[in-house]
């Protein structure tokens, strides 16, 4: 049966308005379809049989039930608009920067490549905690969400980019070491998310800029003959915002009307994310709800039984 069509959320609004604010035309094709094609999942206007409660990731569906689409099908489901708004904000920046640096056809094969050797990265890392502690619960771990393939997205970034200095919680801290910061900070910010699958991210995105995955993942592109496309070749550009980061271009054309005048810094992008987390944590912790003060709906159902899993 296919999934209830949703109504328009705060979370989607935001997104709408940034994008419409931003301009469509400034989005290349890739970055833009993956984008609206989540937000058209969440909100019910693609017809699938499953949910996000039934394709979650978790090490016990993937190895012993053998449910193997859930490598791909639970990246791109979200718990509510919030955790698809924060996800699909920080997408948008990274993935107009990597699009416009790879090409489209080369950006579309790293998003499949990444979104699955996450997920399996992600079931791997669940294996060894549970054999490490002693604890098959990690097995049964859910996770659902976008933002491993973002962690990996924003190694990418971090390494092609110096994006000079970023401060966290009063300190300043490295580009290059932010996505590991990030990492705690999220996790200390918002509990719920899934820490090993952001981790997961993390690592999928060093296997490919210091490791063999971009070795390997070349070799049949090269036999083939496929995306032929010269790479941009990035350039640095400093900008003095205060906060110590720097911005970035490309020496190449510009195509999708591309302006690097007004392009939107991811790392800004980055910075509003965490203080949407860090506003968003504290008005969940500022009161408490009762649940017998009225009856629940179907949304509120839905909420609660996805609170049983991780989001990432």
């Amino acid at each position: 049966m296919a999934r209830q069509r949703r109504g328009i959320e705060m979370g989607v609004l935001m997104l709408m308005w940034q994008f419409f604010n931003t301009g469509l035309e400034t989005f290349p094709p890739v970055t833009l379809l993956i984008i609206a094609g989540q937000v058209a999942l969440y909100m019910g206007f693609i017809p699938v049989s499953w949910d996000a409660v039934t394709v979650c990731l978790s090490a016990q569906a993937v190895l012993r039930w053998r449910e193997y689409e859930r490598l791909v099908l639970s990246a791109f489901e979200h718990g509510d608009d919030l955790h698809l708004y924060y996800n699909m904000l920080s997408f948008l920046s990274k993935g107009r920067s990597l699009e416009q640096h790879f090409g489209s056809p080369y950006f579309a094969y790293l998003l499949t490549v990444f979104t699955v050797l996450t997920s399996a990265t992600y079931v791997g890392l669940e294996v060894i905690l549970s054999e490490l502690f002693d604890d098959k619960q990690y097995l049964k771990t859910c996770a659902i969400g976008f933002s491993g393939v973002i962690f990996a997205l924003k190694v990418l970034t971090t390494s092609y980019w110096d994006t000079g200095y970023r401060r966290y919680f009063g300190f300043r801290v490295s580009g290059k070491y932010a996505v590991w910061v990030e990492l705690v900070a999220i996790q200390l910010m918002v509990p719920n998310t899934s820490f090993v699958g952001h981790l997961a991210g993390i690592l999928v995105g060093i296997a490919y800029t210091q490791g063999p995955l971009k070795l390997v993942m070349d070799l049949p592109i090269q036999a083939v003959g496929l995306f032929n496309r010269p790479l941009a070749t990035p350039t640095r550009s400093r900008s003095n915002w205060g906060s110590g980061v720097s911005g970035y271009g490309t020496a190449a054309g510009q195509p999708y009307g591309w302006n690097t005048s007004n392009a939107i810094n991811y790392a800004d992008y980055d910075e509003a994310i965490r203080r949407s987390y860090e506003t968003l944590q504290s008005e969940e912790t500022s009161g408490v709800i009762n649940p017998d003060s009225a009856p629940l709906d179907q949304d509120e159902v839905r909420r609660r039984r996805l609170n049983r899993f991780n989001i990432t």
